[in-house]
């Protein structure tokens, strides 16, 4: 988020950088394996899908997202835990690596997929808590990038966070526009950074579904205590 002062605490221990407007700041809580995590999955797990792309069919995210839809909420009681590049300030323990958990031999690769997605936007959902425990948000979040190509993706972030999340025109390319318009800003092109909302415009709304949310919040008590125990099987392995 951007605001005049710098979001600070020394228990959560938010990212602070200075903001391309003077005297403001950018602060965020992030974790370290989201779209990677989905990534290591495609690669080592949906090989299938990268060859199907390969023969001219499906983008492979695509194809693994139409599959994960077809299993219900929870993945059929199997949780993914993404810290497949360690733990940040917000974990226990920065030995903590990442897992299945509940694994069994009725699950499918649809299981698989949607617990890695389920378990991505559970984790950031504790990096927002945390940051929304410095700071109050409101109830709509945009989200822009790879993740928030898929329609999919985006209602499990709605009802995992429990907001209105936003995609805009702009996708894949929001980096870029940011780089444009303070280009344009520094260049005198344009007065100020306003000029975006000219360029700009909502293209969907994903609301949290009440049945959803109700059961992910029940899910993201035990994924915050599996990770606590991850840590701990971590920090053992690292001695």
């Amino acid at each position: 988020m951007s605001s005049k002062k710098p979001v600070l605490d020394e228990q959560k221990r938010p990212y602070v950088f200075a903001h391309c407007v003077p005297g403001k700041y950018v602060s965020a809580t992030a974790i370290f394996s989201a779209g990677n995590s989905f990534q290591w999955l495609r690669d080592q797990v949906c090989k299938n899908f990268v060859e199907e792309q390969k023969r001219g069919g499906r983008e492979a995210y695509t194809a693994m997202t139409d599959l994960a839809e077809s299993s219900p909420v929870g993945a059929n009681r199997l949780l993914f835990n993404p810290s497949l590049a360690g733990g940040s300030s917000l974990d226990r323990s920065v030995n903590i690596r990442g897992a299945y958990i509940g694994l069994d031999l009725q699950h499918t690769q649809a299981d698989l997929i949607r617990a890695a997605l389920e378990g991505i936007c559970m984790n950031l959902r504790i990096a927002l808590d945390a940051l929304e425990e410095c700071v109050p948000f409101g109830d709509e979040m945009l989200i822009v990038g790879g993740g928030g190509k898929s329609r999919f993706w985006r209602s499990l972030f709605a009802s995992i966070y429990n907001k209105k999340i936003i995609e805009m025109n702009i996708g894949q390319d929001a980096g870029s526009l940011g780089a444009a318009l303070i280009a344009g800003v520094g260049a005198g092109i344009w007065t100020d950074f306003d000029a975006v909302k000219t360029m700009t415009k909502v293209v969907s709304v994903q609301e949290p579904q009440k049945e959803d949310r109700e059961a992910y919040e029940k899910l993201l008590i035990l994924f915050k205590k599996v990770s606590e125990i991850q840590s701990m099987i971590g920090d053992w392995m690292a001695q």
